[in-house]
């Protein structure tokens, strides 16, 4: 459509963040954590679902029940938000902080994204990593990946689980593969809008993000109809070394705080959401424009979306923000009094790194 989905981008944004405002009831009695019972294999999913165990043996390639049952998935990747199937739970901190602690409901976990994997057509080949590859029959599965829209909603949540549960660089190698299947071998029509409005925007490291988003840049055709970051930062972007940041060891894999569950933003952020949000949250908050300047519209559009792919070698510190900030005040004194306080808010955006 040559926009960008804003209701995505807003979507997206809340979940990086934490979920803002969201209001949670503190209760210490486990059995009331209702999917980390489901993964300790102690109740079945609902509504007339089975014990994990059993789900993850015999549905093992079982892709008609896959396809065709919609209740299990919200049970295999809970998220902080409520989902389609009523009789599921919402995801808390204390169950993420739970789940992280005990090595079974761990494995199970991996165990069910291979599953879900293998129904997609693609192979977990590195535990470690979080590598892949097509599987043997991925043509077959493409073809139902490209058949039921469905199933990109259902990727979305588990790219999204895969963060809650500290598996970052798991989303990262899910989300290239995507980006490389529908963008340079263009298997997946169908998914490629997906892959591009909400499968990208799931990683909450800045970083990783900004060189996702340069790949898609790089491989969509046409290039001048990319949306999804603006052409001029893109065309100066280069990653902060030669070897791809998307290869991490698992030690970086979770850049996020994982002492607290609150709505902190990302780590390497330096300033608070309100402030953020201020200085235009590139890829999350649309442009307030005058409803019949479409061409302005577009205009903001792509000047504001994702201000990610800043030059200022990416990830310089706040002093040397500052000094620049300086040294600007100080030529406009030489040449002359700034002409309103706008000027200077605007010298501070250019110069503050916005997070998509």
């Amino acid at each position: 459509s040559g926009r960008r989905n804003w209701n995505a981008a807003k979507d997206l944004q809340r979940y990086r963040h934490r979920y803002p405002g969201l209001i949670e009831s503190e209760n210490d009695e486990e059995e009331e954590m209702w999917n980390l019972s489901f993964y300790k294999n102690e109740i079945r999913f609902l509504p007339q679902g089975l014990h994990i165990e059993t789900l993850l043996e015999s549905w093992w390639d079982n892709y008609e029940v896959l396809e065709e049952n919609h209740s299990y998935i919200q049970w295999l990747f809970p998220l902080r938000e409520h989902g389609m199937n009523w009789r599921a739970k919402p995801l808390t901190c204390q169950e993420i902080q739970a789940f992280k602690k005990s090595k079974e409901v761990m494995q199970r976990f991996i165990r069910a994204y291979q599953l879900m994997l293998r129904f997609y057509g693609i192979i977990l080949i590195n535990e470690e990593t979080g590598e892949l590859k097509r599987a043997e029959n991925w043509v077959e599965r493409f073809q139902n990946l490209n058949r039921f829209s469905h199933n990109n909603l259902r990727i979305t949540r588990i790219l999204k689980c895969l963060g809650e549960m500290g598996y970052e660089h798991y989303q990262v190698h899910l989300v290239k593969f995507f980006l490389t299947e529908t963008l340079v071998y263009e298997t997946l029509p169908n998914v490629k809008r997906s892959a591009l409005d909400y499968f990208m925007f799931t990683i909450r490291s800045k970083r990783k993000r900004r060189e996702l988003v340069h790949y898609a840049w790089q491989h969509f055709r046409p290039q001048g109809s990319f949306v999804w970051g603006p052409h001029d930062k893109l065309l100066k972007y280069r990653a902060r070394s030669t070897k791809s940041q998307l290869h991490e060891t698992p030690d970086d894999k979770q850049e996020t705080p994982d002492k607290k569950c609150d709505n902190s933003v990302e780590k390497d952020q330096n300033y608070p959401l309100e402030e953020e949000e201020k200085a235009g949250d590139a890829a999350d908050l649309p442009p307030k424009v005058n409803d019949g300047d479409v061409k302005d519209e577009e205009k903001d559009l792509s000047s504001e979306t994702e201000e990610v792919q800043s030059t200022a070698e990416n990830d310089c510190t706040k002093e040397s923000k500052k000094r620049k900030l300086d040294a600007k005040m100080a030529d406009a004194k030489t040449s002359g009094p700034l002409k309103s306080p706008t000027d200077i808010e605007n010298i501070s955006r250019n110069l503050g790194e916005c997070a998509i």
